[in-house]
């Protein structure tokens, strides 16, 4: 099973293949539907896998009891 870091390499580069297919591409139309309806998709998808690849690089997700004495009904 690929880890997150794994994952995000191989989606950054299907980013980096559709962004140069996008520039080498002869049919406008083409080019313009993938740019609108993929590209910009797998950029926001690289974006935020990085920004919880990073995350969890900080230890935000390691398990821990910092919630642990939470109320419901508690303010904070």
């Amino acid at each position: 099973m690929s880890n997150l870091r794994q994952i995000y390499v191989k989606l950054s580069g299907i980013e980096q293949d559709i962004a140069e297919y996008i520039e080498e591409c002869d049919n406008d139309k083409i080019a313009s539907d993938i740019a609108g309806k993929v590209k910009n998709n797998i950029e926001n998808a690289v974006y935020e896998l990085n920004c919880i690849v990073d995350d969890e690089s900080a230890g935000l997700y390691d398990p821990g009891d910092l919630f642990e004495d939470f109320d419901e009904d508690e303010e904070i």
